[in-house]
């Protein structure tokens, strides 16, 4: 097997970010890297959980992987499918023209996505180097209820009709009932591990 294909080496990759993310913290603003991330961490995480229902990250469950590789593979292809979202979409030959549009807006549009991609971009590089690394140990302790989540093919579902509860499982890939609540996480299994990590960084931060 290849070094490259090694779970180690992946994890090695995620101690050289977070060594790199402790020394430009400490050179350039006299601040402990670690001590900057249980600060803002918990905020952090709620805003990745956020982004989770504008963007269904949640078909990635390697996103939560406990395995280094798996991790930073799932990582780099939600990045890398988001910049070819972003150059599919930006294709002038293929965008519609509302009738009537002045070529003035149509610049203004183009603009604006322009600067869009850029800080997409370079948000996308800060969030790699600045958040996977650390957060991965987070997930590592973390993310086992949301890995069992997502790999459940069973969901749970429930019906409330006055006081009465009345419950049932129905296989993964089978569509939900209209007057059926969902009361499984298998669905959103990112999402909740976010959640749960905002959570327990929001107590840390309280105690300490």
């Amino acid at each position: 097997m290849k070094i490259h294909q090694r779970g180690w080496f992946y994890f090695l990759i995620i101690l050289a970010l977070i060594a790199l993310d402790q020394f430009f913290f400490n050179f350039f603003f006299k601040l402990s890297y670690f001590e900057w991330y249980l600060k803002n961490g918990s905020l952090i995480s709620i805003g990745a959980a956020l982004v989770t229902f504008a963007w269904d990250v949640n078909k990635n469950p390697g996103l939560i992987s406990a395995n280094p590789r798996q991790y930073c593979g799932a990582y780099f292809q939600l990045i890398g499918a988001q910049l070819l979202a972003f150059g599919s979409g930006g294709k002038s030959n293929q965008r519609r023209q509302t009738e009537g549009e002045s070529p003035l807006i149509l610049l203004l549009d183009s603009l604006q996505f322009i600067v869009f991609g850029i800080l997409i971009m370079l948000l996308s590089a800060v969030w790699i180097i600045m958040i996977v690394p650390i957060q991965y140990f987070l997930i590592l302790f973390l993310g086992g209820p949301g890995r069992i989540y997502s790999n459940s093919p069973i969901r749970l579902l429930a019906k409330f009709e006055s006081t009465r509860l009345e419950t049932k499982e129905i296989p993964r890939e089978e569509k939900k009932p209209d007057d059926w609540m969902d009361l499984s996480i298998a669905n959103k299994p990112v999402t909740f591990t976010y959640a749960l990590i905002a959570l327990a960084l929001a107590v840390v931060k309280f105690f300490l």
